[in-house]
């Protein structure tokens, strides 16, 4: 995703700040108290902090080595990887080209900011990893927690924009460093590294740049590791966001915006800021607090995966209590 897509969404996330409320709800284990306006944005500066305190720790040398290790492998296969992708995709029927049919369409001084949907499988498969589906997710939530006065989906929507916005810069700012050109834009084998490239050639040509890590994986990755830890009653979750998160590796090799070795790092960042969103919008309710919520239903939220076979891709059905 380019740097001004990501920012809209980011700047459209402001309309889904919850009012300011001072009393929390225990739902399980955890205490979630009401997000505030601007939550979203507030606790950014601290998601790094943290992230940083957390991630740089001696304990943490064998996740280090396995990111590290899968990288260097990965790196010596990405050309032979890519090109089996392709190969499955065409035996499978899955369109390698991204093709999403725009719904809005604003215009802009050198360019045109569009809001497309997918129209193929392909495009669905890769819309999974979109700014606009996890903003939309978000917004699920926001509404669902409003409506049923539940702090635990307004916590939830409120870290999906957080994760996002905060694992977001660290990708972009890695994007701009290491300029690794995407396998469809390659001049050799793996895809050039281009360090520190011109930043007004990068933005006249993304693609020739921005490979390093994957982004959409990013965001993918946060998003799922905060909605499975805020609702971990609900089984389905795990399976289907593994499953999903497998599909959008497959079709960003398929469609050739990425190589396998972008991946280990950006599931690395969005496990790792999704783990901060949601450790700071929830603390463990004390015994009191737990006997004080009594027999009072706490999993009010059920979700259940769905899949639209016509090729207009997967949706997450929602059925309120």
């Amino acid at each position: 995703m380019t740097l001004a897509r990501r920012l809209a969404c980011w700047v459209a996330a402001g309309a889904l700040a919850a009012p300011l409320r001072a009393d929390d709800q225990t739902y399980g284990d955890y205490v979630y108290p009401r997000p505030g306006a601007f939550t979203w944005l507030t606790r950014c500066p601290g998601d790094f902090v943290d992230f940083g305190k957390n991630t740089f720790q001696v304990r943490n040398m064998p996740y280090f080595m396995l990111v590290g290790g899968s990288t260097a492998y990965l790196l010596s296969q990405d050309p032979y990887i890519v090109d089996q992708a392709h190969a499955l995709g065409s035996r499978w029927g899955i369109e390698p080209a991204d093709n999403q049919k725009a719904v809005v369409s604003v215009p802009l001084p050198s360019s045109q900011f569009e809001i497309g949907v997918p129209y193929n499988k392909g495009s669905a498969f890769y819309f999974i990893g979109d700014g606009w589906t996890h903003l939309v997710l978000s917004a699920g939530f926001f509404t669902y927690g409003m409506a049923r006065d539940n702090n635990r989906a307004l916590q939830t929507s409120t870290e999906i924009l957080e994760g996002i916005l905060t694992s977001g810069t660290v990708v972009q700012g890695l994007k701009h460093l290491t300029g690794r050109q995407d396998p469809y834009m390659a001049t050799e084998p793996g895809g050039k590294w281009q360090w520190f490239p011109n930043q007004t050639q990068y933005a006249q040509h993304v693609p020739a740049y921005d490979a390093y890590p994957s982004g959409h994986l990013t965001a993918a990755t946060a998003v799922f590791t905060i909605v499975k830890q805020n609702y971990p009653e609900e089984r389905w979750i795990a399976p289907a966001g593994y499953t999903l998160l497998g599909v959008l590796s497959f079709q960003m090799l398929n469609n050739g915006v990425h190589w396998a070795s972008d991946y280990p790092l950006a599931i690395a960042l969005g496990y790792g800021f999704g783990k901060v969103a949601v450790a700071r919008g929830r603390r463990l309710a004390t015994a009191e607090e737990k006997a004080a919520a009594g027999n009072k239903k706490s999993y009010d939220l059920h979700l259940y995966p769905g899949y639209v076979g016509d090729g207009t891709g997967l949706w997450v059905v929602w059925r309120w209590p």
